[in-house]
């Protein structure tokens, strides 16, 4: 059975059809975006118990009971602010990736240009981390890392803004 949208004509079932296609798992590209996205996250939890392995190894805490249960004193240390920053930066990142990187999907780009987005950020990412909090390595190391994956995510948001307002916006026979 085919449902027609009378409001333009469209056929509903190659609407909901192409929506099944880019997020089937036989769909390579939705796999990278699993894998590169479980792997973002994983990081992030990363960093967390890095966070918690700097705050044992200077002794400091964030709060009194922390410290009357665990005997450090509440403060801040230098190394544990540097693995925040570090993870405040992911907070600031990894989700618009998210976001606009599953979006992307629905432009239907070629694969390759996804696997190589995706990965690159991935491993900036991952770079801006371990030369941020782990191996500290003087700029511009840092500042490229975060400039890649940020040109990234512009690139991606821009693609689908001009898709969607092509495709969307740009039919003569849209009607609202």
């Amino acid at each position: 059975m085919v449902v027609t949208n009378t409001t333009n004509g469209t056929n509903m079932m190659d609407q909901t059809g192409h929506f099944n296609e880019v997020l089937s798992l036989t769909n390579h590209k939705f796999a990278t975006y699993l894998v590169v996205s479980s792997l973002l996250i994983l990081k992030m939890m990363a960093l967390t118990i890095l966070t918690i392995q700097q705050r044992f190894k200077h002794k400091v805490v964030i709060s009194e009971e922390d410290a009357k249960a665990n005997g450090g004193t509440v403060g801040n240390h230098p190394d544990v602010d540097r693995v925040r920053r570090a993870f405040q930066n992911d907070l600031e990142n990894i989700p618009a990736f998210l976001i606009i990187s599953l979006a992307y999907l629905f432009v239907n780009p070629p694969g390759w240009v996804v696997h190589i987005l995706y990965y690159l950020f991935l491993l900036v990412r991952i770079g801006h981390t371990i030369v941020y909090a782990v191996y500290i390595v003087r700029q511009p190391a840092r500042g490229i890392c975060f400039f890649i994956g940020f040109l990234i995510i512009m690139y991606m948001s821009l693609h689908v803004l001009f898709y969607g307002l092509i495709s969307g916006y740009g039919k003569k026979s849209h009607k609202m």
